[in-house]
C-alpha cells in the first residue's frame, strides 16, 4: 500500500515520517510532494491508495487536490492535515468526501487512529472492486454461455436441414457442439417449441409432403430422401402425419392440378 504526504513545509512532512512507523499499518511506500503540481505528477506515475494533505499550499490547496483526485482516481482515501481550524473548509472537505479533517499539530496517536480508519477504508473498497469484477466477469461468463450454447442449438438445426436423408441421433448431434445430451435438448425445444426428435420427424414429413407434390420422385424414392430407408414405416408414419398414404396424398394433389 501506498501513501503520499503532500505539504509545502518539508519540516511538516519530516515530522510525519519521524512519529509514525508506517509498516505498522501496511504501508510499505511513502512518496511526498511539497505543491498541488508535484502532487499531481506522482498520482499519474505511482499507484497511490491514502493521501495526506496540507489546505494551505502555493497555485493549489489541498481542498482544489482532492477534486482532482476524486475526478480522476476512484478508491483514494484523503485526509486534511492542516493548522486552519475554519468550520468552512471543514465543510468543503465533507462534501469532497474527504475521510477526515485533522488539525496540525497533531499527535502520534490521532494520525495512527486516522491511518487505521484509512487503510480500512483502502481494504474495503479493493474487496468490494474484487467483488465488483467477480460479478461482472460471472455476468460476462453467462453472456458467453448463452450465445454459445444459441449458437450450438442453431448449428445442429443446420445440420438437421442439410442432412436429413441420414440417421440423426441426438448423442450424435450432441457430441457434435460439445454439449451435453440434456442440455442440447432443453435449449433446443426452448427455442424450435419442440424436441430435436419431433422436429426432425416433423421435417423430414413436411419435406415428403413437398417432394410427393411438386416431383416425379416415387413413393420410395421419397422415403430414401427424407431419412426413411424403411418404406412401410415411411408410410405409417406419414399417414399419421397427413392423414393419407403417400399414394394417397400425390394422386389427391395430382388430381387438383
Amino acid at each position: 500500500m501506498t501513501l503520499l504526504i503532500v505539504d509545502d513545509e518539508q519540516l511538516a512532512i519530516d515530522a510525519i515520517l519521524m512519529d509514525v512507523c508506517f509498516a505498522e499499518y501496511g504501508i510499505t511506500k511513502v512518496l511526498t510532494a511539497n505543491s498541488m503540481a508535484q502532487a499531481q505528477d506522482v498520482l499519474q506515475k505511482n499507484s497511490v491508495q491514502i493521501v495526506i494533505c496540507d489546505i494551505e499550499m502555493p497555485n493549489g490547496s489541498g481542498l482544489d487536490l482532492i477534486s482532482w483526485v476524486n475526478e480522476n482516481y476512484k478508491g483514494i482515501v484523503t485526509i486534511i492535515l492542516s493548522c486552519h481550524g475554519e468550520f468552512g473548509f471543514a465543510q468543503q472537505a465533507v462534501e469532497l468526501s474527504c475521510m477526515q479533517y485533522i488539525l496540525k499539530p497533531a499527535t502520534p496517536e490521532v494520525l495512527s487512529a486516522a491511518l487505521t480508519k484509512a487503510v480500512g477504508q483502502v481494504k474495503d473498497y479493493v474487496s468490494d472492486e474484487k467483488i465488483k469484477k467477480i460479478g461482472e466477469a460471472y455476468v460476462e461468463r453467462l453472456a458467453d454461455e448463452k450465445k454459445d450454447e444459441v449458437s450450438a442449438v442453431e448449428q445442429v438445426h443446420r445440420y438437421v436441414m442439410e442432412h436429413v436423408a441420414e440417421e440423426i441421433s441426438v448423442e450424435k448431434l450432441a457430441k457434435m457442439v460439445f454439449l451435453s445430451t440434456n442440455h442440447l435438448m432443453r435449449s433446443f425445444k426452448k427455442k424450435y417449441g419442440k424436441t430435436i426428435v419431433e422436429y426432425v420427424a416433423d421435417y423430414r414429413l413436411s419435406l415428403a409432403e413437398e417432394l410427393l407434390k411438386n416431383t416425379s420422385l416415387t413413393v420410395t424414392m421419397v422415403s430414401a430422401k427424407v431419412g426413411y430407408p424403411n418404406y412401410a414405416y415411411f408410410t405409417k408414419q406419414f399417414k399419421k402425419y397427413s392423414g393419407y398414404t403417400p399414394s394417397e396424398f400425390r394422386k389427391l394433389h395430382d388430381a387438383g392440378k
